[in-house]
């Protein structure tokens, strides 16, 4: 066999195959496309180093005169950043507020109690009758106050603070005697004791201040107009069972 003509031959074989390869390769898609050896005068250029100055880049985009093509153009606008120079205050320091001085707070003055000093003993009377103004001046004291009406309308409404006494009922006596038992010194059977009813005709307060006069209590007073007047003065009440 010739020898050079089997060198022509494969060299036109080689040729055809590398052939077909750059026709291929020029017509394959961009991801498969192979990056061929040659010379890139733009591989070895190295951009220039940025500035203090800041680029602005905004795109327009300009409408095609008669081609699908879109048209950029990129403009750069430098922008600056202006420094304020820092200035030194020379305002005076304010001056220190002085602490808030603590105020005394004046206490409520406690109210005093009236003088019942005039309420004297009189062992010779079993009673002696009162009106309002008397009879609130010992309420406001903390004199003692006993209601002589029925327990039922007590319970509707007494003086606040009163106790239940009525005269009509089985246990009067053995209340009187337990009131004896409480105040048993001669000084507590002189502190003063005001004893009521209904007002008007009722006695029954008058019977019990004589009750109460012949076990020795011989500081007692009937407050006459009773618990219809106490109301009319708008004095403290209660209703219930309990003072």
């Amino acid at each position: 066999m010739n020898t050079r003509r089997f060198l022509l031959e494969a060299a036109a074989l080689i040729g055809a195959a590398v052939l077909c390869a750059l026709v291929a390769n020029a017509l394959a898609a961009r991801e498969r496309m192979l990056a061929l050896v040659g010379f890139y005068p733009n591989a070895q250029k190295v951009p220039a180093q940025a500035t203090e100055t800041t680029a602005v880049t905004a795109t327009v985009v300009a409408p095609p005169p008669s081609t699908t093509a879109v048209q950029t153009t990129t403009i750069v606008v430098p922008t600056t950043t202006t420094v304020a120079p820092k200035t030194t205050s020379t305002a005076p320091a304010p001056a220190p507020v002085p602490a808030p001085v603590p105020v005394p707070v004046s206490s409520v003055p406690t109210p005093k109690k009236p003088d019942v000093a005039r309420f004297a003993v009189h062992a010779d009377k079993p009673y002696i009758e009162i009106k309002y103004d008397d009879v609130n001046a010992l309420h406001d004291a903390g004199a003692l106050f006993l209601d002589a009406r029925r327990t039922s309308v007590y319970e509707q409404g007494h003086i606040a603070g009163a106790r239940p006494f009525s005269v009509w009922e089985s246990d009067i006596d053995e209340k009187v005697k337990k009131l004896f038992a409480e105040r048993s010194d001669e000084k507590q059977q002189a502190q003063p004791i005001v004893v009521y009813c209904s007002g008007g005709d009722c006695e029954d307060s008058h019977m019990l201040a004589q009750k109460l006069w012949g076990i020795q209590f011989n500081n007692v007073y009937v407050y006459k107009d009773g618990y219809p007047d106490w109301v009319a003065h708008h004095g403290a009440t209660h209703t219930g069972a309990t003072p």
